[in-house]
């Protein structure tokens, strides 16, 4: 659940609600710049994005402070909006954080993890995509996502969940960028398939390690292709 309806009220009602303006233009600015349709440094305006999307300026500023709450745009006195930038020091500091969150998950996950959970996670495990096409490329990273945190829910901790779905969110974009630059099919589906494999064993200690170890390679290949991408600027050190 994204920032700008993670606390929105349960009425209990049977419809689906309408999206409000304010999570309209927030979703979509969000996607494009997890995607990195909107590149990293991009400067942003609340007047070009009202007139863009049609609205009036106060559902732009208000999804505009959802997105810098989720830590995607900064805001700076008189100049206004702009994308935040990508820097290997901040992928250092999620990956620390996510590595934390993600292997004490699967540890707890080992004896509170259900078999119809494990039998998602492993239908999870299966996801591919073709870099050349961007619907497959979001589907797969969606999976991705839907993956690590179906293991922190079957930890049983909320707060738990709350925080690394905060990390991984964050991560969004150099995933997308990392898959886009190289080929991570094979590797993640190994990797996830022998996640599963850990956790069903029910053996804490091992599933701590994998974790720790997926991250790690996570991590490493994501800086090495960024690192030797000829093409692509929007990373510094």
């Amino acid at each position: 659940m994204d920032a700008a309806t993670r606390n929105a009220p349960d009425t209990g009602a049977k419809k689906q609600k309408k999206p409000s303006l304010t999570e309209t233009v927030y979703a979509q600015l969000r996607r494009e710049i997890l995607t990195c349709e909107l590149k990293p440094g991009a400067d942003l305006s609340e007047a070009d994005l009202a007139a863009r999307f049609e609205v009036s300026k106060t559902p732009v500023r208000e999804a505009l402070a959802a997105l810098r709450l989720d830590g995607l745009i900064r805001t700076f006195p008189r100049r206004g909006y702009q994308v935040a930038a990508i820097t290997f020091g901040d992928m250092n500091e999620l990956f620390d954080v996510r590595t934390i969150l993600e292997s004490g998950a699967a540890e707890l996950a080992t004896s509170r993890i259900t078999e119809a959970e494990l039998a998602d996670l492993a239908e999870l495990a299966e996801g591919t995509y073709d870099a050349s096409a961007q619907t497959a490329l979001a589907e797969f990273v969606g999976k991705n996502r839907s993956f690590h945190l179906a293991i922190a829910r079957a930890s049983r901790n909320e707060r738990l969940y709350t925080m690394l779905e905060r990390q991984i969110d964050e991560l969004e974009r150099f995933f997308y960028l990392g898959a886009t630059l190289r080929d991570v099919n094979s590797e993640t589906n190994e990797e996830h398939k022998e996640i599963v494999e850990v956790l069903a064993s029910r053996d804490p200690a091992r599933a701590r390690e994998i974790m720790i170890r997926h991250n790690d390679a996570t991590r490493q290949g994501l800086m090495t292709t960024l690192a030797n991408s000829p093409n692509f600027g929007s990373v510094s050190l």
